[in-house]
This record gives C-alpha cells, sequence and structure tokens, in this order.
C-alpha cells in the first residue's frame, strides 16, 4: 500500500472542500440592507404562518405539527428581530448621551 504525500494545511482552501468558490467576487451589502432583508424574512413567516394557520381552520392542511412549527419559527423570528431594534435603540441612546 502506497503512502502519498501529505500537503501541509496551510495548502487546504476550505472554500474549496465545501464548494463555495466563486469567480465572481462577493458582493458586500449595507447594514441597512441587511436590516430591510431582514425585515423582509420575519415578514414573509409571518405571512406564510398566517396562510398556514388559514388552510388548518378551512381543513386544507391535515398536518397541526407543520402549522405549530411555522407559527414557532415567525415567532421566534419576530422576537430576534425585536431584540436587534432594542440593542439598536440602546446604541443610540448611548451614542446620544456621550459627550463631544
Amino acid at each position: 500500500m502506497a503512502i502519498g504525500s501529505i500537503k501541509s494545511l496551510g495548502s487546504v482552501d476550505p472554500r474549496a472542500i465545501y464548494g463555495t468558490t466563486s469567480a465572481t467576487p462577493s458582493v458586500k451589502t449595507s447594514f441597512a440592507d441587511q436590516l430591510k432583508n431582514a425585515v423582509a424574512e420575519v415578514n414573509d413567516l409571518q405571512t406564510r404562518r398566517e396562510d398556514m394557520v388559514e388552510q388548518m381552520v378551512t381543513g386544507q392542511a391535515t398536518e397541526v405539527h407543520d402549522v405549530m412549527i411555522a407559527a414557532k419559527e415567525s415567532q421566534l423570528a419576530f422576537e430576534l428581530l425585536l431584540e436587534i431594534r432594542n440593542k439598536l435603540l440602546e446604541s443610540y441612546q448611548e451614542i446620544m448621551r456621550m459627550q463631544v
């Protein structure tokens, strides 16, 4: 059994291993854009939850656990967004209290 040479760790590109290499450079988005995307995602989750609850009430959806998972997922996403808002507000208030 032949044993090949062992590459040093520095020569291994983890992006190539996981298949995340891209020919195009990554596009950096602003904080405002990321925040807008997060709000849109939470809104989509809320809409999905409302649709699933409506389907369950009308008898179209038979899987109760899917409805409960969607409800919990939208609740957690909303709570996370609320905490992010609270931290941003606290940061803003702290900056406004700073003496120049």
